[in-house]
């Protein structure tokens, strides 16, 4: 028990010593930093040395780092710190989706929104239909959705009423099929490998495949046109580290929390080739054709584009990538389709509730 009790002491006494070392480092780097400006006096306002102690970026650094590995903070209050590195955003810096309000049931849509969303809907379908195109509208859950496992415990489950689960509920009970929601399929996939970024609100190569998945089933009748879904066991995922990315950049901590980055192996062959590309569209055709469909996918994020591309330019004929609505149907009245995907993301239905 005594050897402990020393043990414990002198590892205290070592680890505030270490810190103690790098604070007086740090304080005199930034003290010579502030001669060589020629300060005149310390207390003066530019250049003072107070202000280049807090603006030095190796102690800044220092400083959120230990506060995330202590204290497991960020020093922001719109970042949640969760559960094995897991950094999520309350609010989408892009969109300004509420993501935490939404996550606890406190941003619901109203009955006339989801009226209008399904009007939205069916009006784009109708559209796709009269110029000869199957319509497929596929929501991309948000990573707080389908990572709820690693939220913190404080924030409880996920609501069922949250806007997607509305929609979902509203759409089946008018038996609206041009949706397709994977969030289940990604769930379930999680506990073979993980699906999203967890430094940031976005897909990795595996959770690519299991949206791809989920369209292909609902595509399931294109079989005898010789459509060939690409099998699981057709293409391998590794994991490596890599920097955090943006959600962990905005919180200064890229280089302290690492994203777990899944990528596809070489194992799959890339068999198609970019035959086309102007501004919002890009056009891929396959090496050895395998059928005649000519298939829209429209990513207004280029991120969901580059890696559903492998999957669905290895599938299809033709797959011409567009960037949003105007251009899609610029595309599907100029040249035509056969089928138009559209993906949207969580964060943006509020935007066909409009």
């Amino acid at each position: 028990m005594k050897r402990n009790k020393v043990i414990d002491f002198l590892t205290v006494t070592l680890f505030f010593g270490i810190l103690l070392s790098f604070m007086i480092y740090t304080g005199i780097e930034t003290l010579m930093q502030y001669e060589r400006n020629g300060a005149v006096s310390i207390g003066e306002q530019k250049g003072g040395f107070n202000s280049m102690f807090y603006e030095d970026e190796n102690l800044d650094g220092f400083v959120k780092s230990f506060d995330y590995r202590v204290f497991g903070q960020t020093g922001s209050a719109d970042l949640i710190v969760g559960k094995d590195d897991w950094l999520f955003e309350v609010r989408d810096t892009q969109s300004g989706y509420e993501r935490l309000l939404d996550y606890i049931g406190g941003n619901q849509f109203d009955d006339k929104q989801l009226e209008r969303a399904h009007k939205k809907i069916t009006d784009d379908k109708k559209f796709c239909e009269d110029n000869g195109a199957k319509y497929v509208l596929v929501v991309v859950p948000d990573a707080i959705t389908v990572c709820s496992d690693k939220v913190p415990s404080y924030l409880g489950l996920q609501s069922e009423n949250t806007r997607r689960a509305q929609l979902n509920r509203y759409l089946a009970g008018v038996s609206e099929s041009a949706f397709v929601d994977p969030t289940q399929s990604m769930i379930e996939a999680n506990e073979q490998l993980c699906t999203y970024n967890n430094t940031e609100n976005s897909i990795n190569a595996y959770g690519a495949y299991v949206i791809y998945e989920g369209v292909m089933r609902e595509l399931d009748g294109y079989a005898q046109r010789g459509v060939v879904p690409i099998a699981r066991e057709d293409v391998e995922f590794f994991t490596r580290l890599t920097d955090g990315k943006s959600v962990a950049v905005r919180a200064g901590l890229d280089k302290t929390v690492k994203n777990r980055t899944v990528s596809l192996t070489d194992k799959m062959e890339y068999d198609y080739k970019v035959v086309g590309s102007s501004k919002g569209a890009i056009l891929t055709r396959m090496n050895v054709a395998s059928n005649d469909m000519r298939v829209i996918v429209e990513c207004a994020d280029d991120w969901d584009r580059t890696q559903l591309t492998p999957y669905f330019s290895n599938t299809f004929y033709e797959v011409v990538y567009t960037s949003g609505e105007d251009g899609t149907r610029a595309v599907l009245q100029k040249d035509g389709a056969d089928i138009v995907i559209r993906l949207v993301h969580e964060g943006e239905l509020g935007y066909i509730a409009k």
